[in-house]
């Protein structure tokens, strides 16, 4: 299953006198950095750690307001967006297009009142691990990077995380629930 997660974007303007560019940077993904997902059916700690985007598919990721598919892209690469790994994670330079929408989002990120992005990304299997005595997800591969969108909420202090499949409660305690989660995601992944 894909999953999501958040981070800060910035905007930046074209220089004065130049035609107006809306140009978002950010960093949406961040390495070695344990967070706290909330799901719906547990907490648990996550961390992703340095090196697992490093064979990642990032070719055909989309830049998206609040992971609303059913808009049109505000970028997508390799074109209007471009997607670069360092030591701290992976960066986003993207050019949005000259839309109401584009111009709201970069209007808001300008102003400070969005702050946040998320990723939807998938891990293929074995690319990560839970240890139940410290309730923590550790993750080493990422597979493929969907999407990246520009959110109003972001949850956690580099990234943080809104939605994920719900599991019934039909696991004990939280850690089981937390592992019930993982492996759950790890077999609907192989169905998409």
């Amino acid at each position: 299953m894909k999953e999501i997660r958040v981070c800060e974007i910035r905007a930046d303007a074209a220089a004065a006198g130049a035609a107006k560019v809306l140009k978002l940077e950010g960093r949406p993904i961040v390495y070695d950095q344990p967070t706290t997902i909330n799901d719906p059916a547990g907490t648990f700690i996550e961390i992703i750690r340095a090196g697992a985007l490093d064979h990642a598919d990032l070719s055909d990721a989309r830049l998206f307001y609040n992971h609303d598919l059913n808009k049109v892209p505000l970028a997508r690469t390799p074109k209007t967006m471009q997607l670069t790994l360092d030591a701290a994670g992976l960066s986003m330079v993207a050019e949005l297009p000259d839309t109401e929408e584009a111009r709201s989002v970069y209007t808001a990120v300008q102003r400070g009142d969005l702050s946040g992005m998320s990723f939807t990304f998938k891990v293929p299997e074995g690319g990560d691990s839970y240890d139940a005595a410290t309730n923590t997800r550790t993750i080493t591969k990422i597979e493929k990077v969907y999407e990246i969108s520009v959110v109003p909420f972001p949850a956690y202090p580099q990234t943080s995380v809104e939605a994920r499949s719900a599991i019934n409660a039909w696991t004990s305690t939280a850690a089981e629930r937390a592992k019930a989660i993982i492996k759950a995601n790890s077999i609907l992944l192989k169905e998409v």
